[in-house]
């Protein structure tokens, strides 16, 4: 591989089911030297063939792939039907998105394609730091989540020449008693990165609406993050609840040196409510309103950082939700396929640095069951995701000792490791410059030129 200076990256934008329908902007070209004029075309595969037709039938294209390339740099785009955002989680809906750069669609067997998406590393990150934040946001700020953008992007495209043992991807260790699963760094087959949250928002073309990213993007350009002779794996969340969390909580048991515990203040917390690990002190921590960057109330402020996507989301820092005992109870038995009986308890076995749950005990009436880790906890308790694992319960007893139903108190949104995205635009707000603020979320890390060892365009 070879240093480059305008690296590539590939994004999966879409795993489609039946036919997928297009626009095209300007021209096109595909592989084999056809053309393609603007206008709409609809595409579907067939057992190991891609087939493109136009609307009026008199186009017609079968494949093994199907390639666009456009013929112009400058008016050539696809917009995409129907893209999903937010899959799995409770902002989940359908798009219509625009996407520059080459669009590729490949059969994945029966009805499905892959749609993806391969372009210029900048012009990808432009495109993400617009997606997970709003343009508005504080221009330093914006310049840290480029950093930290491309710092996370060089490590997944890298990943494909150095795939990590598959004890450092996940985990799973599921039995009638427990279910222990994470899923850390995972490899893609035929792109780098998906275009959703599971990787980092993607959201194509943007237009005038990106001009504060791209500016971000091109003030740091090629600058990375790195601990040693590595990049950094830059993790962030939206709200970390006034404490960030060790990378142990979510992903691999290691530690990571820059991703560790810090308070999201100028100062940490009273030495009275340490370590949030013990219960008590994550109890007394989670239901009240310390002092954090990402202590934020303001729904103006937020609309000024956040985009419009997160926009449904109400509390951040503080949150509470309410499930009855058949609504958990349900809940549990579609998300592990585990019938406990009339849920008594849900007892932490054992808390992070920032307070959240990387084990618990769910107590039944019929049998118990032990959870982890955070994103697990997550999606066993709620029919998307909770918020965040940092939660207390509340229980609301009836007459026969059975819970009648539970109010869950919690703090953040996300894993809470890396960079909490609402306290670093607040940290930009009162003057911090984006390397201030890189340097607090990732403590011992140092900022460097150089995308390090890449692929060439077309390879």
């Amino acid at each position: 591989m070879d240093v480059v200076e305008k690296p590539m990256i590939s994004v999966g934008v879409m795993a489609a089911k039946g036919t997928v329908h297009i626009r095209l902007t300007g021209p096109f070209r595909m592989d084999r030297g056809v053309t393609l004029p603007p206008g709409e075309y609809a595409v579907r595969a067939d057992k190991d063939r891609v087939l493109l037709s136009n609307l009026n039938g008199d186009t017609s294209v079968a494949q093994h792939s199907l390639a666009l390339i456009p013929g112009s740099p400058t008016e050539s785009r696809v917009l995409l039907r129907r893209v999903p955002v937010g899959t799995g989680f409770h902002w989940q809906q359908y798009q219509d998105r625009t996407f520059e750069g080459r669009l590729e669609m490949q059969p994945l067997g029966g009805m499905n394609l892959q749609v993806i998406n391969r372009l210029p590393l900048e012009t990808y990150l432009s495109s993400v730091v617009g997606s997970e934040m709003s343009e508005n946001a504080p221009p330093e700020f914006l310049k840290a989540h480029a950093v930290i953008s491309r710092s996370w992007a060089i490590r997944r495209v890298e990943a494909e020449y150095a795939p990590p043992s598959p004890a450092a991807t996940s985990t799973d260790q599921t039995d009638r008693d427990r279910i222990l699963r994470w899923t850390g760094t995972q490899i893609h087959d035929g792109f780098d990165v998906c275009a959703d949250d599971h990787c980092q928002r993607y959201r194509g073309f943007q237009g005038a609406a990106a001009s504060n990213p791209t500016r971000a993007v091109q003030n740091t350009r090629g600058e990375v993050l790195v601990y040693g002779d590595r990049i950094c794996d830059t993790r962030y969340s939206k709200c970390c609840g006034g404490m960030t969390e060790n990378f142990s909580a979510a992903w691999e048991d290691k530690e990571v040196p820059y991703l560790r515990g810090v308070p999201d203040n100028d100062q940490p917390p009273s030495p009275s409510c340490l370590p949030l690990s013990v219960e008590d002190n994550a109890r007394a921590w989670i239901t009240s309103f310390p002092e954090a960057y990402c202590n934020v109330e303001d729904r103006h402020l937020l609309g000024s950082i956040l985009p419009s996507l997160d926009s449904r989301t109400v509390d951040f820092f503080r949150w509470q939700t309410r499930y009855s005992q058949e609504e958990l109870g349900l809940t549990i038995v579609q998300k592990t396929g585990m019938d406990l009986g009339h849920i008594l308890d849900l007892m932490p076995l054992q808390r992070g640095a920032s307070g959240r749950i990387i084990r618990l005990r769910i107590v039944g009436t019929k049998r118990s069951l032990i959870v982890g880790k955070e994103l697990e906890i997550r999606r066993a308790l709620s029919p998307t995701h909770l918020y965040s694992s940092a939660f207390v319960v509340f229980k609301e007893p009836d007459t026969k000792n059975v819970p009648n139903a539970f109010r869950f108190v919690g703090a953040g949104w996300g894993h809470g490791v890396g960079l909490c995205q609402i306290g670093a635009a607040i940290l930009a707000l009162r003057g911090k410059t984006y390397r201030a603020i890189l340097d607090h979320y990732f403590p011992g890390a140092d900022l460097r030129p150089g995308y390090g060892k890449l692929k060439r365009s077309g390879q």
